[in-house]
């Protein structure tokens, strides 16, 4: 139990560490980059991404399962029956990657023909969207070689890696803007350089530790293709409401209302962005020792699992989300000075109030996919996103102010959103493991109570003591950390959590 909760906080550890990195160098450049190209530019890099995501839709089926079945069938010691299914999706990824070069090249040429581009940017976009799509292919034919940090729970080995690429990737961009004209194609060049390191250092890291995993052709067997397309088709309404809840939002401003409002909100959600992408990694980590767990079929010791999960995540959840809340349009001030700064922070309360509730349950989703159950999640979730990409629609064609329809994109998400976490998530969740469908409300509700009392608390300070500068947002932001880790150890936290972490700290001293 000790290794298990050290391992988890190293992976924890690792993934906070991947995208202060990350982010950080973005928060950094971001600046920079619309200085020297304008906001129009700066919402094509989000753009682009999207579009390219949705190219997952072709391999989600095959690939969203295939850590499930390979690493089961790893920890029962059916080491033939993983290696069938491990080399079944290698080679179906490569014939997919194939497939997904021939229309990428096709959209590179048309580019322009689909959405609102400027026609100086015109050249420089669509580099990005071929460089961005090259690396979309990279991953697909290298996705299999991270099912080793999954089976090994090495998932921090993995942020580190990460890590190093991102720094690796920030040293490139800043040299490209430094010492040649500034072109937002850098962005998806320096990605790929990323993406081939961390290819590498997967595969050397697949090799040490999952040696007994082939890659054989006479291991390719369609029988597993089918098993995991069977269970992971359903994962395709899933990215599918993804698409239509987050893919969908800066197509939609770019069409409807026009490439620099689109940029706008593409800088709205920075914020929101990064602790969501948090939160979504850091939830990741709890997934292989569950996947162990529900393999020998330990229930009970799952449950205790899953219920310190969300009260670590609920602990370290809210204090971000206050300090966004109170100090975001200090940040969006001096952050992008020549933007309205008011503009983009309530674009971006409105876009991400679901936080409150969701952070602390995101590690629920997990559920569905480790006991195979991914259907009921991927029907709700495609209600939820149709509901909400109707609203949106409709609002587009009735509405006529550009600025009204900004915030109609921003915060329908978070409506719909917030009522789905709030019904479906917890409940059928418990209900998936034989559990109590009220198991999961309260730590929600404790979550609830701290965000309220840290945001109240750092809003007083903020009024009477910290001035509007940089220097004053690091000093809220520090002091509400500390306030925050103090309510949150011992509103979120049971006692064995408290005495869990006063030993450790005794041991450490």
């Amino acid at each position: 139990m000790l290794s298990n909760n050290r391992q988890l906080g190293l992976n924890l550890i690792a993934s906070v560490a991947i995208y202060i990195v990350q982010y950080s160098i973005s928060l950094v450049l971001t600046p920079y980059i619309i200085n020297k190209l304008g906001v129009a530019a700066y919402g094509f890099v989000g753009l682009s991404t999207q579009i390219i995501g949705y190219s997952s839709l072709i391999t989600i089926a095959l690939n969203s399962m295939a850590g499930r079945f390979v690493s089961i069938e790893y920890y029962k010691g059916n080491i033939e029956k993983a290696n069938k299914y491990f080399s079944s999706v290698f080679y179906s990824n490569v014939i997919i990657s194939a497939f997904l070069f021939l229309i990428s090249f096709v959209l590179v040429i048309y580019l322009d023909c689909l959405i609102n581009i400027p026609r100086e940017l015109i050249i420089d976009v669509k580099l990005l969207f071929a460089f961005l799509s090259l690396n979309s292919i990279l991953g697909i034919i290298a996705n299999v070689y991270s099912v080793s940090t999954f089976i090994k729970n090495r998932l921090d080995y993995a942020n580190i890696k990460n890590i190093i690429g991102n720094i690796i990737r920030a040293i490139v961009l800043v040299s490209c803007f430094t010492l040649f004209s500034p072109k937002v194609w850098y962005f998806g060049f320096t990605t790929i350089l990323c993406s081939i390191y961390i290819l590498y250092t997967n595969y050397i890291f697949y090799k040490k530790a999952t040696p007994e995993l082939l890659i054989r052709k006479r291991y390719y067997n369609k029988k597993c293709i089918i098993d995991l397309i069977k269970s992971g088709s359903w994962n395709v309404l899933t990215k599918l409401s993804r698409i239509f809840e987050d893919g969908l939002n800066l197509l939609i401003a770019n069409i409807f209302i026009g490439a620099k409002l689109a940029g706008t909100l593409a800088l709205s959600v920075t914020v929101p962005t990064m602790i969501n992408s948090v939160t979504a990694m850091m939830a990741s980590n709890f997934a292989p020792s569950w996947t162990q767990l529900y393999a020998s079929n330990d229930k009970t010791k799952m449950l205790t699992e899953i219920l310190k999960s969300v009260r670590i995540m609920g602990f370290i959840a809210s204090i971000p989300v206050a300090v966004f809340f109170v100090y975001g349009d200090m940040f969006f001030s001096l952050w992008v000075p020549t933007q309205n700064a008011m503009q983009l922070y309530w674009l971006s309360v409105a876009g991400s109030f679901v936080m409150v509730f969701a952070m602390p349950l995101e590690t629920l989703w997990n559920i569905f996919t480790i006991t195979n159950q991914v259907k009921k999640s991927s029907i709700n979730l495609l209600e939820n996103s149709l509901i909400m990409f109707a609203i949106v629609m409709i609002g587009m064609f009735v509405v006529k102010d550009n600025i009204v329809r900004l915030f109609i994109i921003a915060s329908t998400k978070s409506i719909v959103a917030s009522i789905r976490t709030l019904t479906f998530l917890p409940m059928q969740g418990a209900k998936c493991l034989g559990y109590p469908i009220k198991t999961f409300y309260p730590p929600v509700l404790k979550n609830l109570v701290c965000i309220f009392l840290i945001s109240s608390m750092a809003f007083f300070i903020r009024i009477f003591f910290i001035p509007n500068s940089w220097f004053g947002l690091i000093t809220g932001t520090i002091i509400t950390c500390i306030i925050g880790l103090v309510y949150n150890f011992y509103i979120s936290f049971n006692r064995c959590d408290r005495n869990y972490f006063i030993n450790k700290i005794k041991a450490f001293i």
